[in-house]
């Protein structure tokens, strides 16, 4: 079995946009079902992770942190084992609301990961957005890890 390093998530200042590649020793078809299974995406993404009605393209849902943050979602994007894209944002969704992209690919049989969240409502001088975006990274690196560890455990 593979063992991946894995970098941490990046940031772009200019463009207001964290990134972040992982690979994954599983097919994408379980990091499939890690994205849009509410129970399992709950397993890596927040405490909870909620979608009364599932998770299609246009359904609302929120993620909840315990004792932390509770942020609205709506789905924009499903692409069965490809790609899965949302805004989210703390409260209600609003214009303040910031947009993620996570695309998958096979390669030589596992899972690659991409994700993007930009769109980010950032405000005071580059040394102030730059210390936010890279909290919001060093959040997604955090994520991404569970998402790893719980997809390559399902395989196990």
């Amino acid at each position: 079995m593979p063992e991946f390093e894995n970098p941490p998530a990046t940031v772009d200042v200019p463009a207001s946009r964290v990134t972040r590649i992982v690979s994954v020793d599983a097919p994408v078809a379980t990091v499939w079902r890690c994205l849009v299974e509410p129970d399992l995406l709950a397993q890596w993404l927040g405490d909870i992770a909620a979608f009364p009605e599932g998770v299609a393209p246009g359904a609302l849902g929120r993620f909840a942190w315990t004792g932390e943050v509770v942020l609205a979602a709506r789905v924009l994007d499903v692409e069965p084992q490809r790609r899965f894209a949302f805004e989210w944002a703390e409260g209600i969704l609003s214009g303040r609301a910031s947009s993620v992209e996570i695309t998958l690919a096979e390669i030589d049989g596992c899972a690659q990961v991409h994700l993007v969240e930009s769109g980010f409502p950032l405000e005071g001088d580059d040394s102030t957005r730059r210390e936010a975006l890279r909290s919001l990274a060093a959040g997604w690196t955090v994520e991404l890890d569970e998402l790893v560890e719980l997809a390559e455990g399902l395989q196990a």
